[in-house]
């Protein structure tokens, strides 16, 4: 299988694999911990396994940013921002939409952190940023994104909203849209 790809027939879960550990995203800070307030810029540019919350995803370009990681007492902190591109449907009108989000990432990392708090935990001389990028892109992941803010909603050419009275006068049902079939087997009652 390849790296990033998905596996899996009809009927079978679909498993995502991760692509390899970039290893930039990697990074020794034994020498920068010698001194309080010593910095050390990283450049992000990472392409990780696909996110997704509903029908909101990542696409398959890469995570850009830049990361400014500082001595501290015990540790390190971690500042800067990294930007990821996403696509999903638009919330009123269901056609796809994409676009690109910024996100500031803002971690302590320390030896021994306290497994109560929202401190990072590491050994104290590396610092793998990875899964701080992956948790911070997974968790800005728009939930309900618009195609732009005036959005009216379905297009009533192609999904015309009749009242109960011209269904029976037509006698017949309109095309359903696809995108809402699922909802047909849901029993409200």
């Amino acid at each position: 299988m390849a790296s990033g790809g998905t596996s899996g027939g009809a009927g079978e879960a679909q498993v995502e694999t991760w692509p390899s550990r970039p290893p930039h995203l990697i990074v020794n800070v034994t020498d920068l911990r010698k001194r309080l307030g010593q910095r050390r810029e990283v450049a992000i540019e990472a392409t990780l396994a696909r996110q997704q919350v509903l029908d909101t995803h990542t696409v398959r370009t890469p995570v850009r940013g830049e990361i400014m990681v500082e001595s501290i007492e015990r540790g390190v902190s971690l500042h800067g921002h990294v930007s990821f591109d996403w696509e999903g449907d638009c919330r009123r009108c269901l056609e796809p939409v994409r676009g690109t989000t910024e996100i500031e990432i803002d971690e302590i990392c320390q030896v021994h952190a306290p497994p109560d708090a929202d401190i990072v935990d590491f050994d104290g001389e590396k610092i793998d940023l990875l899964p701080l990028i992956r948790d911070a892109v997974g968790l800005s992941l728009p939930l309900a994104p618009l195609c732009r803010e005036d959005c009216p909603g379905p297009d009533p050419d192609r999904y015309p909203a009749l009242t109960e009275d011209e269904l029976e006068e037509a006698d017949q049902a309109p095309a359903p849209d696809p995108r809402w079939a699922a909802l047909d087997g849901l029993d409200l009652n």
